[in-house]
């Protein structure tokens, strides 16, 4: 397997199919991306009698019913929209994955570059659905192995329920050396079920099979091959961090830039506000002029930039599989003659 040719291959892709680029970038959206919130309150009371302690505010308001209502409707119209947003994003990176995995595949089998319109319709198919559950499965399993694991590795720290203080030191040893092996073998599994996962998508996506079918066939492709998928994912793991090693500063110089033009119409707004109010309203409406100016001015380039790292993983380990194919089409020829006349 030449690699270094199908490297620059996929890097002829990406810069030639900007096709991809569209579900590259929602790719990089849907799957690069977390969301979390936390909220976090103290109180205090004092029940000690002798010191008298008074709200110097006086007593907090009761909110009213309706007041209360407004709010837990707010909090389910939330929890309503983020499941929404979960759900159009879950759809979108399942249907940008197989997109681009079957436009890659396609451009190759005939030179032809499809339309945006062509690949969406490539995209939302069975074969996403199938992906999907293909992660779920895989994902659930590993977390629910990972689990039963660690609970047996921390078994000898039920020790401590004894007044054996050398057994209990003992136990923390064993059970600490435990949970560090088990962590060294769950990275080495992560990795090669990384490895097996991404030719088993492009099984599943070209070759129409199942997600335990897929599974299998990509753990026997990646068996055969296994040198040269190990050298690949070495490879695009080294590009990957000189990819972040350059993205870095061009990203810091696009915020700087975004800052720039963000804030000069945000300092003007809010300066011609604050001629006819006081307090913070001009920073609020300087806020609600820059702010959005800056994110648009970080974001667009930002993911513009993911989605051609994207487009180039996705094109890569696509051409891999279909070298891989290949050869193995090869070697079945190759044995063909010899078992016939036998």
């Amino acid at each position: 397997m030449n690699h270094i040719n199908i490297l620059k291959r996929a890097l002829n892709i990406t810069i030639n199919y900007r096709a991809l680029w569209i579900f590259g970038m929602l790719l990089a959206l849907t799957s690069g991306s977390g969301s979390g919130d936390g909220s976090s309150s103290s109180s205090s009371t004092n029940s000690n009698p002798e010191f008298n302690w008074q709200n110097p505010f006086g007593e907090f308001p009761q909110p009213s019913p309706e007041v209360t209502n407004m709010w837990i409707g707010i909090a389910i119209a939330l929890a309503c929209l983020t499941l929404i947003l979960i759900v159009i994003g879950t759809i979108a990176r399942y249907v940008s994955e197989t997109a681009l995995i079957r436009m890659v595949d396609e451009h190759e089998d005939s030179g032809e570059q499809l339309s945006i319109r062509q690949g969406f319709r490539m995209g939302w198919s069975r074969a996403a659905w199938k992906m999907f559950l293909m992660d779920l499965l895989v994902c659930l399993a590993f977390i629910t192995v990972f689990l039963i694991l660690l609970a047996l590795a921390s078994i000898p720290l039920l020790v401590w329920l004894t007044e054996n203080t050398p057994l209990q030191v003992m136990g923390t040893i064993v059970s600490a050396g435990l949970i560090l092996l088990l962590i060294f073998v769950s990275i080495v599994t992560a990795l090669a079920v990384t490895l097996i996962m991404l030719f088993a998508r492009r099984i599943c996506a070209l070759e129409d099979l199942g997600v335990r079918a897929s599974l299998r066939r990509g753990y026997e492709m990646v068996k055969q091959r296994l040198g040269d998928s190990v050298l690949m994912g070495a490879m695009m793991f080294g590009i990957s961090l000189l990819w972040v090693m350059v993205t870095i500063p061009i990203i810091l110089a696009v915020v700087v830039v975004a800052a720039l033009v963000g804030g000069i119409p945000a300092l003007l707004v809010g300066s011609i506000v604050g001629f006819f109010t006081q307090g913070t309203t001009p920073w609020i409406v300087a806020a609600v002029v820059g702010v959005p100016i800056f994110l648009i001015l970080v974001i667009i380039p930002a993911t513009l930039i993911g989605g051609w790292q994207q487009v180039f993983s996705s094109s890569t380990w696509t051409l891999t599989y279909r070298e891989a194919l290949a050869l193995e089409q090869i070697k079945v020829n190759d044995e063909l003659p010899e078992s016939t006349s036998e």
